[in-house]
């Protein structure tokens, strides 16, 4: 039906003329063939990252502990000893940069950090032997923003009770997932899932219907518990976190998949509504609001339809991050999350930004401006464009802090080792 549409709309463009009926030969008596209609040229679209001039690059100093940038770093060496080959190459301005040279960008940084170069020398040598190239960002002056995620420790059970009643779900097995970049390259890092119906790939079950509506009830596909669904939401806009058992044991519930579907935060939803107002809201009082009015709770959660789905795993290092996209841990800190259609896991950036200040114990002290070097290693649903990156805090509250109260402009740039021929 879809094709014969298609085929319809295709017909009638190409019969279409000046006037109804069949074209006529010209004559005396006839108006000459209309011209042929212009069609406007498409624009160029912007490039998503530039080649930096010498005189525009910032120094390259790192504000944080130089341990986890190496720990980072070393994961990063990791992901390319594993990768495998056919992992396709990308393009940073007129330069085609292949994941040898991302791998070589990364033992070069490496070099550098386990070298006694002092700050200023390790700017100097940045800048002698990388290529550096600064996103383009949101409208192409080079102005990224800056948001930041974490992994929340949330209070669970791994059996119901009346205290702990709303569940988590593993991925069901009539989700199915695809990359996109199978079919069509120019769909890179695209990727979709969704169930078969009737032989027709449709969008999966929305959180209304599992949620509210009970679509995955009795399917043996529970995980864990919660005491309310705020908190799963957060567990479900973070994509993993640390679930703290009545036991005192800790497990991990690491993201599986998603239905694909738009995602809307329920703080927005709240807004949106007239529940609460922008100025001063925070996931607190967005909690109190639920409690206290527990009938419209339904229609806020509701509003975000994206659902994620988990795995429960026991951790071996209690210090180790989730998993990112690359397939390792990430590092507090030091991972971000970048569109990878456009840009590729492994490669090496510096951000610069202003910052929340947070102490340990999670208190807001102000704002500062820092700089750091960072590694893509993670993706995000919302994270596309040249104009977004998503920095992982690691967890605690510390953390959590950091990551509710980020959303700043700065500039971000990716490292390459100079080509050998250059």
């Amino acid at each position: 039906m879809l094709m014969k549409k298609v085929t319809l709309v295709i017909l009638a463009a190409l019969t279409a003329g000046c006037a109804t009926g069949a074209k006529k030969t010209p004559s005396a008596a006839t108006c000459p063939p209309c011209p042929e209609a212009a069609v406007a040229a498409k624009p160029a679209e912007a490039a998503p990252m530039v080649l930096a001039a010498a005189q525009d690059l910032p120094p390259f100093l790192d504000g944080d502990d130089r341990k986890t940038l190496l720990k980072a770093a070393a994961l990063n060496r990791k992901y390319f000893q594993g990768l495998k080959a056919g992992t396709p190459s990308y393009t940073f301005g007129s330069r085609v940069i292949t994941p040898k040279e991302l791998a070589a960008s990364t033992e070069e940084l490496i070099k550098l950090l386990e070298s006694p170069a002092e700050p200023a020398e390790l700017d100097r040598l940045i800048k002698e032997r990388f290529d550096i190239y600064q996103m383009a960002g949101r409208d192409s002056t080079g102005t990224v923003i800056f948001s930041s995620y974490y992994e929340p420790t949330i209070e669970a059970s791994l059996n119901p009770t009346d205290a702990y009643k709303y569940p988590i779900y593993a991925k069901p097995d009539d989700l199915i997932s695809m990359n996109l970049e199978d079919f069509n390259e120019k769909f890179r890092g695209e990727k979709l899932t969704g169930r078969l119906k009737k032989g027709e790939l449709v969008p999966y079950l929305t959180r209304e219907e599992i949620d509210f509506e009970g679509a995955l009830e009795g399917k043996g596909l529970e995980l864990a518990w919660f005491t309310n669904r705020a908190d799963i939401m957060d567990l479900h806009i973070e994509g993993s976190g640390r679930l703290a058992l009545p036991d005192g044991r800790v497990i991990k519930a690491n993201f599986a998949s998603t239905n694909s579907l738009k995602f809307k935060g329920w703080l927005t939803a709240m807004i949106e509504a007239g529940a609460l107002p922008r100025e001063g809201i925070s996931h607190e009082k967005g909690k109190q609001y639920l409690r206290d009015n527990p009938g419209k709770e339904r229609a806020i959660m509701s509003a975000n339809r994206r659902y994620t789905f988990f795995k429960l795993e026991q951790p071996a290092d209690p210090e180790e991050g989730p998993a990112g996209t690359y397939g390792l841990p990430l590092t507090g800190w030091r991972s971000i999350a970048m569109d990878n259609a456009l840009v590729p896991m492994g490669a090496i950036a510096f951000m610069r930004t202003t910052m929340p200040d947070v102490d340990a114990e999670g208190a807001l002290l102000g704002r500062k401006e820092d700089s750091r070097f960072v590694f893509c290693q993670d993706t995000g649903g919302a994270i596309k464009g040249p104009g977004r990156v998503d920095f992982f805090a690691g967890n605690g509250k510390k953390s959590r802090t950091f990551a509710f109260k980020l959303w700043d402009p700065g500039q971000l740039y990716l490292l390459v080792l100079k080509d050998a021929k250059s």
